[in-house]
């Protein structure tokens, strides 16, 4: 979006063991980045609900002991949805998107020569799936067994979700991303609201490309 601002996202080095805890002292000296989501993707015959003013912020940490990445995201939801059923009954989402093999790709799920590595999470389901796209409507869950080693945190109260993402900095395939210190990397985000506003698929609120810094 034209006049946005690049949000910048350090990832601390925090050494020892990192806890899927919202609690854990590791995170009491991480630097946390406000990003904004303010572009809107709808599907062909989704239902409409946002406010054509609204823009989401999501709050956004970031930490690694070496070993593995955490992410931990906080946003207002007014309601937990975290159920799935036939239309319009949809969960609450979240996802990461970084540039798999290029520097830079397109933010639209990316390209068939610039592919994209996304970390998708929904509220009911039992763990986030790595995800390989190369462009609108070639979105799928990566095939390989050992790529799907993504952990995970969430919890819903008092109008707002916590949730953290963990995986190996390491890929574990040519189907993720691999984290080096010292290294930076486009990272992008989406967000769905379940419920009553019937988001999914295409249907969802996204952030420009930012700047997250492995240190």
């Amino acid at each position: 979006m034209a006049g946005s601002t690049v949000a910048e996202i350090e990832a601390a080095y925090v050494p020892g063991i990192i806890a899927l805890d919202p609690e854990d002292p590791a995170w009491q000296n991480v630097t946390e980045t406000a990003v904004v989501f303010s572009r809107r993707l709808n599907e062909v015959g989704a239902r409409i609900t946002f406010a054509s003013d609204e823009n989401r912020i999501v709050r956004v940490k970031a930490a690694h002991n070496g070993i593995d990445v955490f992410f931990f995201f906080k946003w207002i939801a007014a309601t937990e949805n975290s159920s799935v059923d036939d239309y319009p009954l949809f969960a609450d989402a979240f996802a990461i998107e970084i540039p798999l093999f290029t520097e830079e790709s397109f933010l639209w799920m990316g390209a068939m020569d610039k592919p994209v590595n996304i970390i998708f999470w929904r509220a009911d389901l039992s763990k986030p799936e790595n995800i390989v796209g190369g462009g609108m409507g070639t979105v799928q869950e990566s095939p390989d067994a050992a790529s799907q080693n993504i952990r995970h945190y969430q919890r819903w109260a008092d109008g707002e979700w916590r949730v953290i993402i963990a995986r190996p900095m390491s890929a574990a395939s040519e189907n993720q991303v691999s984290f080096l210190r010292g290294k930076s990397y486009r990272i992008a985000f989406a967000n769905w609201k379940g419920g009553v506003y019937a988001e999914r698929g295409g249907h969802k609120i996204v952030s420009e490309w930012e700047i997250l810094s492995i240190k």
